[in-house]
């Protein structure tokens, strides 16, 4: 495992980069990997031509939380007055491009017309992040407005007798990753604001996750809806670790003993997708191609998988069921971190994507994955067990 100080000056120099190359005014912009067609093909054509002035400087709601929150990481970690200038300056900027309404408009063109789940999530999270550190009414105010939005126009779809959060304000298909992070953000509310109505619709999601996980423990992409038929596998290690650690923050909050259970299984999953080399597989099919924000996010999933309590309840006799160890999980986050920060550039930043269609290249710098990978570079050094208890400042 990388000591702390590597971790960290690998964080800085990722940090310093996407300052220098991509932060103006409290926002981080620029390119984006996009979607579809994009994502497999068109952002190989822009990277050939790096003279040509393309018009894809995009701002994300989830780039401004995993900025928000890391730079209050580094805060606590360095004791430098910088990162919480940054923090700061970035919370107010978020703030600033909420609509009235309580939601932040999406950013890429072919779904601009959308209202993202996500993007309201990660705004809010930031806010919370940071009214935690510096109190101030506007900051939870607009979480509190993304909140009633957020379960008033883009809603729910009944499953069962749980439920599921829409992705968009325009439904379609139920996406457990959505879910998730709901939940997430409601029980962070709750906490915040000791106010029970945060907890409306928490024992409706936690029964969706429940009942849609698969038998190996993975939880499916999409679940099929009257809107979009289902999908099992996509990027399955990325999207079930960007799963794991919400549920753990989750879990931090709320005792539900059905959240342990899913997490005990999720992270059984999780150890099958480390490569020998330490990457991230690709999916459940394919090793390559290799994207570093893949491995990093595993890497703390893994990390956080080693030292959570996923034993369930003395109930029935499963208390007694074996896990995966917890020295395995260490063993391959490790492995993770490991790669990760032999791949991180000179200039401190980190490549989207290796390997994809064997020849082709794509050298540009997307904020968003780096932001990300900001996050998870700091996240087993930071003064917590997880990022509900410290990171969000919990604590």
């Amino acid at each position: 495992m990388p000591s702390e100080q590597e971790l960290i000056q690998a964080a800085t120099r990722l940090h310093g980069h996407l300052l220098a190359r991509h932060h103006a005014g409290g926002l981080v912009h620029g390119p984006d990997a996009g979607v579809r067609f994009h994502l497999r093909l068109w952002r190989f054509l822009k990277a050939g031509f790096p003279q040509v002035r393309w018009n894809d400087d995009y701002i994300f709601m989830q780039t401004q939380g995993y900025w928000i929150i890391s730079n209050w990481m580094l805060s606590r970690l360095t004791h430098e007055p910088l990162y919480r200038s940054l923090a700061l300056e970035a919370a107010e900027a978020t703030l600033r491009l909420q609509q009235s309404a309580g939601f932040w408009r999406y950013p890429l063109p072919e779904r601009k017309h959308l209202i993202a789940t996500v993007e309201g999530n990660w705004a809010a999270m930031g806010l919370l992040a940071s009214y935690t550190h510096e109190p101030s009414k506007e900051f939870l105010d607009g979480a509190r407005r993304w909140y009633d939005y957020l379960t008033s126009t883009i809603g729910f779809q009944p499953h069962g007798s749980g439920k599921a959060i829409n992705y968009f304000h325009q439904p379609r298909g139920k996406l457990p990753n959505n879910s998730v992070e709901a939940l997430w953000v409601f029980l962070r509310l709750a906490q915040v604001t000791d106010e029970k109505r945060y907890t409306e619709h928490v024992d409706g999601l936690v029964e969706f996750l429940a009942k849609t996980q698969l038998p190996g423990g993975e939880l499916p992409y999409i679940v099929a809806g009257p809107y979009e038929r289902g999908r099992i596998h996509y990027l399955c290690y990325q999207y079930n670790a960007f799963q794991y650690l919400k549920l753990a923050w989750a879990a931090a909050l709320d005792p539900d003993p059905r959240l342990r259970r899913i997490l005990r299984a999720l992270g059984g999953f999780l150890a099958k997708g480390v490569t020998p080399s330490g990457a991230c597989r690709a999916d459940c099919a394919c090793i390559r191609p290799e994207t570093d924000y893949f491995t990093a996010v595993l890497a703390a999933a893994l990390h956080e998988a080693s030292i959570a309590d996923c034993r369930l309840p003395s109930e029935s006799g499963m208390a007694s069921v074996d896990r995966q160890p917890s020295a395995l999980y260490r063993e391959l986050s490790a492995r993770c971190y490991d790669r990760l920060l032999a791949r991180q550039r000179t200039d401190g930043s980190f490549a989207y994507t290796s390997g994809d269609y064997g020849f082709l290249r794509d050298s540009r710098s997307y904020p968003r994955p780096q932001a990300m990978t900001l996050f998870h570079l700091l996240y087993p050094i930071d003064d917590c067990r997880s990022a509900i208890e410290g990171c969000t400042g919990a604590r």
